[in-house]
C-alpha cells in the first residue's frame, strides 16, 4: 500500500491494477462477491462457487507479483 502511495497510486488493489493496466479475467468478481462465493460453498458445498473463488484468489496472487515488479 505504501509503495503504491509513494507512486501516487490510490483506490485499492483493483483500482491500482486498472491504473497500471494489469488485466483480470474475472472482472465481475468483487471482494464482496468473493465472500458470497465462499458462503455458497460453505452452506451448499457449491463446487462451482469454490472453483470461481480459487480462480479469483489465484488472480490476486499473480497480479500482486506483477504489481511488485512494476513498483520496483
Amino acid at each position: 500500500m505504501y509503495d503504491c502511495w509513494n507512486k501516487n497510486l490510490y483506490g485499492g488493489f483493483k483500482g491500482v491494477e486498472r491504473q497500471l493496466g494489469i488485466e483480470r479475467k474475472l472482472t465481475e468478481v468483487s471482494g464482496y462477491e468473493a465472500v458470497r462465493l465462499w458462503w455458497r460453498y460453505v452452506d451448499s458445498f457449491d463446487l462451482d462457487a469454490l472453483n470461481t473463488l480459487l480462480e479469483y484468489n489465484k488472480e490476486d496472487v499473480l497480479n500482486l507479483k506483477k504489481l511488485k515488479e512494476l513498483l520496483v
